[in-house]
This record gives C-alpha cells, structure tokens and sequence, in this order.
C-alpha cells in the first residue's frame, strides 16, 4: 500500500469520525458548521502557513467556486446532523456518500468521454445500494 493510499484510508476514517461526533455535540447546523470550520481553520493553518509558496498561478476562480460549494456541503451536512437521531444519522451518511461517491464518477465519465458498461453498472449498483441502505 502506498502513501496516497493510506492518507485515503485515513481520510475515510478520520471523515467518518467527525459527523458522528458532531451530531452528539448539541449544536444546531449552522453553529455547527461554523465551530467545525473554526477548528478546521486553527489546526491546519500551522501546517499551510508552512507550505505557502508561489501564489500567482493559483486558479482563484475555482477555489472560490470549491469554499462555495464546500460550505454549501457543510451547511447541509451539519444541518441533518443536528436534526438526525443518533439512529438515524448512519443512514444518511451513507446516502451522502453514495451520492458524494456518484459526483467524481459522473465527472470521470465526462472528461473520459463515455459510459462504459462497467460504470453504467456501477452506477445502477450505487443506486440499489442507497436504496437499500435508506429503506427502514
């Protein structure tokens, strides 16, 4: 297993920690949203302040465009959160994954222009697994 790999696995585990958490933390979402974006911001500046390089060639259009559609995504996020029983709230994570999965798949089959049968089926077998995973 290589580095990016387990910074993957990492990423997976440390993502799936947080939201269970939060939703036990009392918070309403925007709150929420609000402290888990604070304490994001102080314990990863340190390591950006270090890594700050060469600015000028950075695309400022598309970061702007990924802090929208990221705070869209928390606002949401922790909006269920705060209102999901701690029954309820696996559930939804996984309906949100299988459609945060879907996203960069769709874009894949876009930018590699065309849907193979292997994606269509993985498609078909994402939708049937939400399906799955929401019913009661």
């Amino acid at each position: 297993m290589d580095g990016l790999q387990i910074k993957a696995l990492l990423a997976g585990l440390f993502f799936g920690l947080w939201p269970l958490l939060m939703n036990k933390s009392g918070l309403n979402g925007n709150v929420s949203a609000m402290a888990f974006a604070g304490l994001v911001l102080l314990f990863v500046s340190p390591f950006a302040l270090s890594n700050i390089g060469d600015l000028s060639n950075t695309k400022w259009l598309m970061v702007v465009g990924a802090g929208l559609f990221g705070a869209l995504g928390v606002m949401s996020f922790n909006g269920m959160l705060a209102k999901a029983t701690p029954q309820a709230v696996s559930t939804l994570f996984v309906l949100m994954i299988v459609v945060q999965t879907a996203v960069p798949a769709v874009y894949q089959v876009i930018m590699n222009g065309g849907l193979s049968l292997t994606k269509g089926l993985g498609f078909a077998l994402a939708a049937i697994a939400a399906v799955l995973l929401v019913k009661s």
